[in-house]
């Protein structure tokens, strides 16, 4: 893996992108298909919960779009507290774990960040958008990107101070355009997040790569 100072560490929250984010799923290369039929010994709120587990746990296969059965939990998961709940907790171990490693003082000891639904939210682009119900659209997302209003996560934004705090590089990694640089710099410094080493974006030759395969990538 990596020798003590020159620990690299990669916090990918995967939870709410998987989750809503069709675009992302995409990105699997499988042939398993997504059962589209409920149980009928189940209910929908059952079923749906059973879904977002195997999303979760990236044991759902391929697939495009949310079933449109799930929004209504998709959307209570959300504003009803439990993913902050569910980050909070994740946030916490993470700075727990962090608390017992050893600073070198060569700089090698790096925390590697997502962006988008990692440090930020951008769960009004997909209130906006049925949750995920709907097939992904590359403009809209951009478009909405380009607004640069995109909120930071408590959790995130306290896990970010804190290995700031413990002497952790910070490296962020994000499936954004290059040209996005500038709005997403913004962006981030306006909600709470600063002091980054390296911000690393997609450029030019990472989109032709992308295309070869036929994928959508929406963060």
């Amino acid at each position: 893996m990596a020798s003590r100072h020159s620990l690299v560490f990669f916090f990918l929250l995967g939870l709410f992108t998987v989750l809503i984010s069709p675009a992302i799923s995409s990105r699997v290369l499988s042939s398993t298909k997504r059962p589209v039929n409920v149980d009928s010994r189940s209910s929908i709120a059952s079923y749906c919960e059973s879904w977002r587990l195997a999303v979760e746990t990236n044991n759902a296969g391929t697939w495009k779009v949310a079933p449109s059965k799930c929004v209504s939990s998709t959307e209570t998961y959300y504003s009803g507290g439990q993913f902050d709940n569910d980050y909070n907790v994740l946030a916490r171990y993470a700075l727990a774990f962090a608390k017992t490693v050893k600073i070198g003082e060569d700089g090698k000891d790096a925390w590697i960040f997502d962006v988008d639904e990692t440090l930020l939210s951008n769960l009004e682009y997909y209130k906006a958008n049925g949750y995920g119900s709907e097939p992904y659209n590359s403009k809209k997302f951009h478009e909405w990107v380009a607004q640069g209003t995109a909120p930071g996560f408590d959790a995130s934004l306290k896990l970010y101070k804190g290995l700031k705090k413990l002497g952790f590089t910070i490296i962020l990694l994000t499936g954004r355009d290059e040209a996005q640089r500038s709005i997403t710099e913004k962006n981030l410094r306006e909600a709470g997040y600063s002091g980054w080493e390296h911000l690393l974006l997609r450029g030019h030759e990472d989109q032709e790569y992308l295309s070869s395969f036929d994928v959508v990538v929406a963060n």
